[in-house]
């Protein structure tokens, strides 16, 4: 059967083609490794594992100890991820192991159904093939919050835009529920969506659209409600704290090369093909009032793509931000833009028969090169905890005895041995949330005295690279990367 015959099928199965290649990419690193892949999942583990020990706790002691910190982290992959270790029996490592795939699945299914909402299902078959080239599509492959928020993150849009246009409050209602979600999630996401609805808004009515205001406050007040399940107490109790991470100033090269990793070579290629033709498309006499001749939807994907463009620049005037995770936000409505101006070949008048050979060439070499693209980032990539910090952490679960600091002069360790262990650790992940922190490069410079050791409730040093030995030193573990050494006072 054709491929124009077959998009023209309206079985929302068909949708399911993308998403199903998706799955069984996902699988080859699920099955190949026997821990998740991210270095994150750790700190999310640790979480999921102090819920299932304290019930709904608002206040997290085993990391940045011995302070302890309020959990600024929001709860609901935690808690999902709780619930199954608590259902299945089984450790919540494994569970987010298997959720790679899953979550690769659901994430490529909600960018295609949407697409196909917002046009029909060619252009949402392309979009969903387009996506395997983006870091979204690897990110998806990674069991966290943010890629569960990153599925919900084109549904909340697309409900909203559906209210807007006079579809019923009850695409408010649901678009606001699930905004609220994606706080409770990961509010970065959520805030960005939040930001993408606001703008789409303020375009129409620069415009001078007809805006259902009744919808917008709807979508809001939900998103309010839902919301403040938890950040309300929590906020009442601690406050807010968010320490931004640490500002990169990146030249103009560097942004174009995140820029094509972010959204794939292909897709922008494809997204300047479809402003080119838009452009085309306008005649002499609308040029001035070029955006009187936009439809709802392109308002809504150029406003979505412009803010987040402008967003990850705001590095130039000194904001801390991960330009990366940014543009993540705007991959949806690139790889629509790259969708359709693929498919606006398919429409060329003249020799048609010359344009439809091309138009399934191209296709065709999207769809091998995507899933050839997906396979070798899967076969390529690999969990970023070794061995030996596994070892290590199990070291502590095992002889730890969970009272004591252990502090370690190894960035990026602490989230491994307190998710496996349950020993405080001087620091411990998801560093924005900190509130009071033991001073690490005391200890890195060996300038350290017994007393500070006392002071700070320190019982083991992880060691990496040689570190000042104190007669109260003992060696108690020893592997090919890590040395601990535990204090006898």
């Amino acid at each position: 059967m054709e491929y124009e015959k077959i998009t023209k099928n309206k079985s929302v199965l068909l949708l399911l083609i993308p998403a199903i290649l998706a799955f069984f990419v996902a699988i080859i690193p699920t099955l190949k490794y026997q821990w998740p892949l991210s270095w994150d999942i750790y700190y999310h583990v640790h979480l999921a594992k102090l819920y299932l020990e304290q019930g709904l706790t608002l206040w997290d002691p085993l990391t940045y100890a011995p302070f302890g910190r309020p959990i600024f982290y929001p709860p609901l992959f935690h808690y999902i991820l709780a619930a199954f270790t608590a259902l299945f029996k089984v450790d919540p490592f494994q569970i987010a192991r298997y959720l790679q795939p899953i979550f690769a699945f659901f994430l490529v299914l909600s960018f295609t159904y949407v697409a196909w909402k917002f046009y029909n299902l060619r252009v949402a078959l392309l979009a969903g093939f387009f996506l395997f080239f983006t870091s979204v599509f690897h990110r998806a492959m990674l069991p966290l919050p943010e890629t569960l928020a990153l599925i919900l993150f084109p549904i909340a849009v697309y409900f909203y835009y559906r209210a807007l246009e006079g579809d019923g409050y009850k695409f408010a209602v649901l678009g606001g529920i699930i905004s609220g979600l994606m706080m409770l999630t990961h509010n970065l996401t959520g805030l960005i969506m939040l930001g993408v609805v606001l703008l789409f808004t303020l375009a129409l009515k620069l415009r001078k659209d007809k805006v259902e205001y009744r919808s917008l406050g709807i979508f809001l007040g939900f998103t309010l409600i839902v919301a403040a399940l938890w950040w309300f107490p929590l906020l009442i109790q601690y406050g807010f704290v968010f320490h931004n991470p640490r500002a990169v100033i990146q030249g103009p090269v560097q942004y174009l090369i995140i820029l094509v990793k972010t959204m794939g070579a292909p897709a922008l290629i494809f997204t300047l093909l479809w402003v080119i033709f838009m452009i085309m498309g306008l005649k002499k006499d609308d040029l001035e009032r070029w955006y009187e001749k936009l439809s709802r939807k392109e308002i809504l994907i150029i406003s979505w793509t412009v803010f987040l463009l402008i967003l990850s620049n705001a590095y130039l005037l000194g904001f801390s931000i991960l330009i990366d995770r940014i543009l993540n936000f705007a991959v949806f409505p690139v790889v629509l833009m790259a969708a359709l101006g693929l498919d606006y070949i398919h429409s060329f008048k003249g020799k048609k028969s010359v344009y439809d050979r091309i138009y399934k060439v191209i296709v065709i070499i999207l769809i091998i090169s995507a899933v050839c693209s997906g396979v070798f980032y899967a076969l390529s990539v690999k969990p970023l905890v070794n061995d030996s910090q596994r070892d290590l952490a199990q070291c502590f679960a095992h002889n730890g005895g969970g009272s004591g600091v252990v502090m370690s002069l190894t960035e990026g360790l602490d989230p491994v041995i307190v998710s496996v262990s349950r020993q405080p650790v001087s620091t411990g992940g998801y560093q924005p949330g900190m509130v009071k922190v033991l001073d690490r490069n005391l200890y890195y410079s060996g300038n350290f005295t017994k007393e500070d050791v006392e002071r700070d409730k320190i019982r083991y040093f992880v060691e990496q690279s040689p570190i000042v030995h104190p007669s109260y030193f003992t060696l108690v573990y020893q592997n090919k990367d890590y040395k601990v050494w535990r204090v006898d006072i």
